[in-house]
């Protein structure tokens, strides 16, 4: 039985007491924090180094970059997948004209990221919120998330996914949303049963551009487990080489919006219902 002391510690009640359906049942606050502030700096360096990490190819136009995986490993200490996972990690960098503290709230808010992203996402939702943030704020925000992460078509299965994501906003006012499979939080790795993707350290740096849009970068570096025989032949070279759930998907999924709700407020005198034009409204408030 655990003591005072490591009650004290535990994020989320034990598994014998009432407490959210997700895989950090029992770990204590300490080790998460420290998975987080790992994957954190992780993140950040994997978003703005260069070459070695990160290698340019003219013939692949979709991911300009894509990752030098030896030299990942290499400086990650993070080790090769899982038996039955392969590795798929991209990275790519757009200019979204909403400002960081929107997109910040959009992939925050559940509701907002379904609606932004409902080609990509689907039964998303938040199972805990370890920390709140500073005064109801996104600028420490670590919350529990599962989803499943699609493709429109019925011969690419769906990857389940749980995750641990956080918002962080760095002295240089630049934001950050950092993704960490809640695999990495196992003291002992097993595999979930209900995740086929894992979220190695992922997610955004959003910078301000001081004119109403921002710089983001997006780096997705996941292992997944595929179903083979539920996925098409003919489909697996498109999703292994990440055209399919990699960084530029992301982000042209969210400039596409973007600029579908721009045209939308100039192209119409009537107020337009619109996350992005939500989530504005809040941020001048």
């Amino acid at each position: 039985m655990p003591t005072s002391t490591e009650h004290s510690l535990m994020l989320v009640p034990s598994e014998d007491l009432p407490g959210p359906a997700h895989d950090l049942v029992g770990v204590p606050a300490e080790e998460v924090s420290s998975i987080v502030r790992r994957a954190r700096d992780e993140f950040i360096f994997m978003a703005t180094a260069g070459y070695p990490l990160w290698v340019s190819s003219d013939s692949n136009a979709f991911h300009p970059e894509t990752l030098n995986y030896g030299e990942y490993l290499r400086m990650s200490q993070r080790g090769i997948p899982a038996p039955f996972f392969q590795s798929e990690a991209s990275r790519d960098t757009a200019t979204i004209r909403v400002s960081p503290i929107t997109i910040v709230q959009t992939l925050m808010e559940v509701d907002q990221w379904l609606h932004i992203f409902c080609s990509m996402v689907t039964n998303a939702q938040i199972l805990e919120v370890l920390s709140p943030g500073e005064e109801e704020s996104y600028k420490e925000r670590k919350q529990v998330m599962s989803a499943e992460l699609v493709l429109t078509t019925p011969y690419v299965p769906a990857r389940e996914a749980q995750f641990v994501r956080y918002s962080h906003q760095q002295l240089d006012g630049s934001w950050i949303v950092v993704d960490v499979s809640v695999d990495e939080l196992r003291q002992f790795h097993r595999p979930s049963t209900r995740s086929v993707c894992r979220k190695r350290p992922s997610g955004c740096l959003i910078r301000d551009m001081q004119n109403g849009s921002s710089l983001v970068t997006w780096v997705e570096n996941v292992d997944v487990r595929e179903k083979e025989d539920e996925m098409h032949a003919i489909l697996k070279p498109f999703v292994e080489s990440s055209f399919a759930f990699g960084a530029s998907r992301w982000i042209s999924t969210l400039q596409r919006q973007a600029e579908r709700f721009i045209y939308s407020t100039v192209s119409t005198s009537h107020p337009v219902t619109h996350p992005f034009h939500q989530k504005e409204e809040e941020a001048l408030q």
